[in-house]
């Protein structure tokens, strides 16, 4: 444009027609005018964004909300927004926006592809504004960036083969779960106290009465787990959210929801670059700090499980006292079966699972069923799971594990872990109860 003006100057001159002399400003006119525009009211857009839902679950489809706002006095150029994701899901999502009155505002949503466990640091939006006839552009940032939390998805356990001393008497949601041998036994029934939790209502003996009865139990000694999540980076197969590690998150996640749903304390550790050890409570807060910190985790440490397996015994005897010593571990050598052994001589209650590596090294038949076995399968898919590739020194170790009176366990990728984790079959219990 700012060529053709000049070009038309010079015919004017040339010629000496006037006219040529107003179409050579008007067109320079043109191009300073769309500069302004943009200037003076694109770059002053502003995006704001949220996440619906805010806590987003691994393998979930969100929407991010765009509010949109022009706070000039001039009305807006069109602009497209370009809102990268970082690691929170491969894609860019490119939207367009009409021009904007003078003070304007605007609501626009847009589907998020699935999202894959962590915290996340979603960058800042580009706002792109153009003037009507294309001649100005300017790129600007328009927003802050934000931290999206995506919590893993894990499964729902109604008995655990790792903790076959804990009984589910009772969910959150009021449904009756499995007892078991050593699960709390009843006391008695008493009047409700102002600030006692309401876990352990007795709702038959508050109907009758129509006071809020108390269910008193005896929780056996050692009520605590302690739960070990295995992070070391050296043992990591595959890439999120079809790793090995992933897996392991979803796996310790389920037990130890389990154990606190059964009312129980869980101490959690994480085997990660610094020793990270943090104590979960029986209740709605110690689920949502278990699910926040199992976002949070990261396959970063340098050492090996063994050396974590030796400080916990060396630095966290205390914790060797609970009631089950639970290690979800990504990796299975003679070193770690020493030292799971060393800590069975130590009268720790130790339990082991193991999440083989070795099925998340070549490619899955069914990529999406694989690589996100959380999801429900494709219509008219009809696949088997991987059969297990543990190799003969896997194999031989956990058969003297077994024999020192090691609780093992084996998870490869594609399992349900559901069924690999529960004690008894859920499919056997739904039709002998009848549901």
């Amino acid at each position: 444009m700012l060529a053709l003006a000049v070009t038309t100057y010079l015919a004017a001159r040339l010629v000496g027609t006037w006219e040529l002399y107003l179409l050579a400003f008007a067109f320079l006119a043109m191009l300073v005018l769309s500069w302004i525009a943009v200037l003076a009211t694109g770059r002053r857009i502003r995006v704001t964004r949220a996440l619906d839902p805010d806590r987003p679950v691994a393998g979930d489809e969100p929407e991010i909300v765009f509010h949109v706002a022009n706070p000039s006095w001039w009305p807006g150029p069109q602009v497209t927004m370009r809102s990268r994701l970082g690691d929170l899901a491969s894609e860019r999502l490119d939207l367009e926006v009409e021009s904007l009155s003078p003070h304007g505002k605007r609501l626009l949503r847009a589907r998020v592809p699935r999202v894959n466990r962590g915290v996340h640091l979603v960058p800042a939006v580009e706002v792109v504004a153009e003037d009507p006839l294309g001649l100005a552009r300017s790129v600007h940032k328009a927003s802050d960036p934000i931290t999206v939390t995506v919590f893993p998805r894990i499964a729902l356990l109604e008995s655990c083969a790792l903790q076959p001393g804990i009984g589910l008497r009772q969910d959150w949601s009021g449904r009756r779960g499995l007892p078991s041998l050593s699960a709390s036994d009843f006391r008695g029934v008493r009047p409700h106290q102002p600030g006692e939790p309401l876990s352990h209502i007795d709702w038959k003996s508050t109907a009758k009465t129509g006071v809020l009865m108390l269910r008193e139990m005896e929780e056996p000694a050692g009520a605590d787990v302690t739960l070990l999540l295995d992070g070391t980076a050296a043992e990591v197969v595959g890439e999120a959210p079809g790793s090995n590690f992933e897996l392991a998150i979803r796996a310790a996640g389920s037990i130890a929801d389990f154990v606190l749903r059964a009312g129980r304390g869980v101490s959690l550790i994480r085997h990660e670059r610094h020793w990270r050890q943090e104590r979960l409570t029986a209740d709605g807060a110690g689920r949502r700090a278990l699910m926040q910190a199992l976002a949070e985790a990261r396959p970063d440490a340098a050492a090996p499980l063994a050396a974590a397996l030796r400080r916990l015994r060396t630095d966290g005897a205390h914790l060797l006292r609970a009631e089950s010593v639970t290690i979800v571990s990504l990796s299975l050598d003679a070193q770690l079966a020493r030292a799971l052994l060393e800590l069975r001589e130590a009268r720790a209650r130790v339990a082991f699972l193991y999440v083989a590596g070795s099925s998340f090294a070549g490619p899955a038949p069914e990529a999406l069923s694989y690589l996100l076995p959380f999801l429900p399968p494709r219509e008219g898919a009809t696949h088997a799971a991987p059969a297990s590739a543990l190799s003969g020194e896997a194999r031989s170790l956990l058969l003297s594990l077994s024999r020192a009176g090691i609780p093992c366990q084996t998870l490869d990728r594609g399992d349900d872990l559901v069924r690999r984790l529960s004690l008894w079959d859920p499919a056997h219990r739904s039709i002998a109860s009848g549901r």
